[in-house]
This record gives C-alpha cells, structure tokens and sequence, in this order.
C-alpha cells in the first residue's frame, strides 16, 4: 500500500492502521521525518526532494491518495492493474453517490464530476473511490478492533498548545508544518 504524502497527520493514522491490516506500507514526504514514519510501520520511505514515487513504486495494491488532483495521475502510474485507489481530496465519483444513498440525479452529477478518474482507473481495471472524511462511531469502533491495550493505536502529536495560543497553533496548521497532531489543550 502506497500512502501519499505520509508524513502528515493522516499518515500518523493510516500507517498504523494499515500494518495492522498485514499491508506492506510505502509513504513520502520531507526527509526529516522518516526515522517517525518507520516507526509507526512504514516500510519505505521515499524522501520526495530526492527521488519521485513513480519512479521507484509500481504494481501497488492500493493507493491512499491523501494529495489530490495534482498527484492522482501519478498515483495511478504505481497502482497495479487492478488495484485500488481511494482519494480523500480528488472529486466524487458516481461511486461515492450511490454509496451515500443519494438521490439518481445527484448519482448522475457526481458521475460527471469523477468521469475524468474513473476512466483514468478502467484504462487498467482499476477502481477509484472518493472518501468523505466524517465522524462515523461504527467505523471508529472497528478500528478499535484492531488494536488491543497491549498493541495500541499510537498518535504522533507534533505540538500541545494552550487556548491563549490558538493563534500559533492555526498558523503552524495553516504552513502545513505539523509532524503529527497539533492539540489545542481547553481548561487543565
């Protein structure tokens, strides 16, 4: 499994979460944040200021596209024939519509909108899905599954700020600076 863009704090969350799942997993990003990535389970790592995924990677199974539009291209260069990719900031797809239960004519809008990434993802039997990001307890409650008190789910917090200090930690977020979880601690 490929994991772009790695390093961010949704890579913090998925790399584990995927080694869980016995996937070998790839990630990218700034070099100086390798040593933390591999400890949460990357496999390899691939310092993007050094060397391009796409010409290192290919025949991956799944493809977690954490980039978007820019980077999709690529993402499906290393994907296996077959394979999947989900994207969290490319567009929706039909796919995505039927699956929240939307009414035909929204289906038929967002068939549109993804044709461009579905026809990237049938031109070798691919699949391409898009993944809103929501507050979901069931889903939440099957990744607890995964992990037990004696293999827990380990977040990497970057920096603990007080509510005085929202300001920083917003402007920290906003740069795209954070190793990890930027925390906002309320009345201690």
């Amino acid at each position: 499994m490929f994991i772009s863009g790695g390093t961010g704090s949704l890579g913090a969350m998925a790399i584990p979460v995927a080694k869980s799942l016995g996937l070998r997993v790839y990630t990218n990003g700034s070099g100086n944040n390798e040593e933390r990535v591999r400890q949460l389970g990357a496999e390899r790592f691939i310092d993007y200021k050094k060397e391009h995924y796409v010409d290192v990677l290919s025949d991956v199974d799944h493809v977690l596209d954490t980039l978007g539009d820019r980077e999709l291209p690529n993402e499906f260069k290393v994907l296996k024939e077959g394979g999947s990719l989900v994207s969290l900031r490319g567009m929706p797809n039909g796919r995505f519509a039927k699956r929240s239960g939307m009414p035909a004519w929204k289906r038929l809008l967002f068939s549109i909108a993804g044709r461009k990434y579905d026809r990237m993802a049938a031109a070798k039997g691919q699949t391409y899905n898009f993944l809103f990001v929501h507050e979901d307890g069931r889903q939440l409650e099957q990744i607890g599954r995964l992990f037990d008190k004696d293999h827990p789910l380990e977040t990497s917090i970057d920096t603990v700020y007080t509510l005085e200090q929202v300001n920083e930690a917003l402007a920290k977020v906003k740069q795209g600076k954070s190793k990890g979880k930027t925390i906002i601690s309320i009345g201690q």
